[in-house]
């Protein structure tokens, strides 16, 4: 006997509620056999197909249940449900808006609209869809959980907590809520609360492995370094090809100092994903550190291979090119230029600056940097921007420094503008810059982290320099002049720039904020023995470095040497290789970080410093210098290996600049030879410094205000032939 069609259905859908999927559709199946339009069989049979994971056989049911019904709210809720399963995202949205047409109130429709508009990028319509959905029914937990993410997404930390909380309270138990709200307060850099909601998402789904990595995230940033291991290492438990734990697990270590570690954590993401662009940037990053920068340079070229639009990653690979031995001045310059072209070419732009091209007025200065704050760079041009003379410039300062100091406040109290851009993207600095109608605009960091060259990139000022930072050029075609000085660049070399040089008496200056101890005596008189040291940045001490310096321990059978900063994970290699060079352990001293004052003091135990290559010291340089201590250098063939032959000869010390190896150790033995001449040279280096153009800040300051005056001269000069050649064109015509 026939079933009748209605009862089967309520049959069927008593079946589907209790979860017995297959029986349903079993029944759904033999009312369609004898009923094909029956509707209700139709659209039930479409929502179970959705509801076992088959959307693309539910599409067909519920297609033919709307053709039925086109005004059936109940099917074209499904029906928008399936397609956006499918990802057919504009015929989704059609569905949702064709029920608001018909129940203008349906609170569902309504938060799935704003689903849909939001996976259509519409993220302005999709949280007013969210609203309207929430002011019919105000604890909504998703659409309070969705509007929270998306505002989110959007920046807006504070109304995303808020919906949050409130999503929270609605679905007390919902861990993705409780996870999605400990990022938006690690976001707030609330971390400690963030950590207790990743806690309570965890206690309620132990194994929710995001959770873990996002609690692991949170650590970090307190530094709790430990702790943030622990919880990556528990997500790889869990789930052992979870590629973002095993490279946090190494980003853990880097930041804990333990860099052999790390690289076993970045070579096991990069087994679970070998085109994890991420994992080969931190591996580079970790083996640039451990003195391999070959090695780095490799891993950034791969990295940059899968993500070749990341500015920031190829910036690094620039940076590491400079500790490359055997690269050329061309080699590096056409990796700043490639840079250039693949990054900041897209932002060129012919705009007209209307600046008043009068070559006397009062010029406004622009300086551009994250380091303003107790940073080596920072003390190159610090001076410049404290003395600069306020009838002829007036200054303003666009800092991305994320954490202020006393040396960030000084600075800020001295110049005519400060803006805190780090909120800014390049697009809204470059109009910033733009509306201050900045005449000369300067970049004091270089290819470095923290650089914003593609706000250069737009031109935003009529002349653009770059200096101090990192003095090497940018590659950068509107970036105008590049501050340096004979040495560091020789005439030889300009042409491979796309800035033109102008000369400082130095490419440094040197500020001196902040008490700093007296050179002692040399120590050699009192110790019967000289000591060399090197206070440079470890990662530019290659083992190459270290064996060249064993030769100079060797040819000195009692001298010492003394290292500073060195990492206690690095200690034994550096051991190692004097060891296997013949030297002594008892000969060496390895000293780790020190406040800035301290740092100083440990000059008063070293006689001589030696410079490392080939990237050398730019401002430890002239801070042995301060402290009585001279520096033996090689004068290399690209700019990084001049920066301390550059200070020294612009103090009268070129007679400690060598050209080669052999010359290096030589000058080194010969110079620790007579302790007579280094003890007066130590007595006198001081007020050396301090009396030079370098040391003297205000007349440092008065040489850069020189050069912006002359450069804007210059500028104004071809303004104005440039305005006299349209006058003449217009009379022609």
């Amino acid at each position: 006997m026939r079933e009748n069609p209605r009862k089967a259905t309520q049959r069927a859908l008593d079946l589907h509620r209790q979860g017995r999927l297959t029986e349903a559709d079993r029944v759904y199946a033999s009312i369609l056999a004898q009923s094909p339009d029956y509707f209700d069989a139709l659209h039930l049979r479409g929502l179970l197909r959705m509801h076992q994971g088959n959307p693309s056989e539910a599409l067909p049911l519920i297609e033919a249940a709307v053709r039925l019904k086109p005004n059936s709210v109940e099917a074209l809720s499904v029906f928008g449900a399936v397609l956006l399963s499918l990802d057919h995202h504009q015929n989704a949205l059609e569905k949702y808006e064709r029920i608001l047409k018909i129940e203008p109130t349906n609170v569902d429709a309504l938060y799935n609209r704003g689903v849909v508009l939001s996976k259509l990028g519409r993220d302005g319509e999709s949280l007013a869809s969210y609203e309207r959905a929430l002011a019919i029914r105000p604890n909504h937990g998703f659409a309070l959980f969705n509007r929270g993410n998306l505002l989110a997404e959007l920046g807006r930390y504070e109304p995303a907590l808020e919906s949050l909380d409130r999503a929270l309270a609605a679905m007390p138990q919902n861990s993705e809520v409780l996870n999605n709200r400990g990022n938006v307060l690690a976001k707030l850099e609330r971390h400690v609360e963030a950590i207790a909601s990743f806690d309570k998402a965890l206690a309620i789904r132990p194994t929710y492995v995001t959770a873990l990595t996002n609690r692991g995230n949170a650590f970090k940033q307190l530094k709790r370094y430990a702790e943030a291991l622990a919880s990556f290492e528990h997500a790889l438990r869990i789930q052992p090809d979870n590629v973002v734990a095993a490279y946090n697990c190494g980003n853990a270590l880097v930041e804990s100092g333990r860099l052999e570690e790390a690289l076993a954590y970045f070579d096991m993401a990069l087994t679970i994903e070998p085109n994890h662009a991420d994992g080969l940037s931190a591996r580079a990053y970790a083996l640039f550190n451990l003195r391999r920068p070959g090695e780095a340079v490799e891993c950034y070229r791969r990295a940059l291979t899968i993500t070749p639009d990341d500015a920031v990653l190829h910036t690094n690979l620039i940076f590491a090119l400079n500790f490359i031995a055997d690269a050329s001045m061309a080699d590096l310059q056409i990796e700043r230029e490639r840079w250039y072209q693949s990054h900041g070419e897209r932002f060129a732009t012919n705009a007209i600056h209307g600046n008043e091209p009068d070559p006397d007025r009062r010029l406004r200065i622009g300086y551009v940097s994250s380091h303003f704050r107790d940073q080596a760079s920072v003390y190159a041009f610090g001076g410049v921007i404290l003395n600069h003379d306020p009838d002829r410039f007036e200054t303003v300062c666009y800092s991305d420094t994320l954490e202020g100091d006393d040396v960030t406040r000084q600075l800020e109290a001295s110049v005519t503008k400060w803006h805190r851009t780090t909120h800014l993207s390049d697009d809204e600095l470059a109009q910033l810059i733009r509306a201050d109608q900045i005449d000369i605009l300067v970049d004091a960091v270089g290819h470095m982290k923290g650089h914003r060259l593609l706000v250069f990139a737009r031109k935003p000022a009529p002349i653009q320099m770059t200096a101090w930072g990192e003095p090497t050029g940018t590659g950068i075609k509107s970036m105008d002049y590049l501050l340096a000085d004979p040495v560091l660049i020789p005439a030889r070399d300009r042409s491979v720039l796309t800035e033109r040089v102008v000369d400082l008496p130095n490419f440094l200056g040197y500020w001196r904020p902040g008490q700093l101890p007296e050179p002692s005596q040399l120590p050699a008189i009192e110790r019967g023995y000289i000591t060399f040291g090197s206070f440079n940045r470890f990662a530019k001490i290659l083992d190459s470095v270290l064996r060249l310096w064993a030769t100079v321990l060797r040819a000195i059978p009692d001298a010492h040497l003394v290292l500073k900063p060195v990492d206690v994970s690095q200690r034994s290699r550096v051991e190692a290789i004097f060891a296997d060079e013949g030297v002594a352990p008892e000969r060496l001293t390895l000293l780790g970080e020190s406040q800035r004052f301290d740092h100083f003091v440990a000059y008063q135990q070293i006689d001589i410093a030696l410079d490392p290559f080939p990237h050398g010291g730019g401002m430890t340089t002239l801070d042995a210098l301060w402290m009585g201590v001279p520096v033996v250098t090689l004068a290399g063939h690209t700019i990084s290996s001049r920066l301390a032959a550059a200070s020294l000869t612009a103090l009268d010390l070129a007679d400690f600049v060598a050209i080669d190896k052999d010359g290096y150790v030589r000058l080194a033995v010969a110079k620790a030879a007579d302790l007579g001449e280094l003890a007066a040279l130590r007595a006198g280096l001081r007020e050396r410094i301090a009396n030079s153009a370098i040391g003297d800040v205000a007349r440092y300051a008065r040489a850069v205000e020189a050069a912006y005056r002359g450069v804007w001269q210059q500028w104004c000069a071809r303004s104005g032939s440039e305005s006299g050649d349209h006058l003449k064109a217009l009379v022609r015509s």
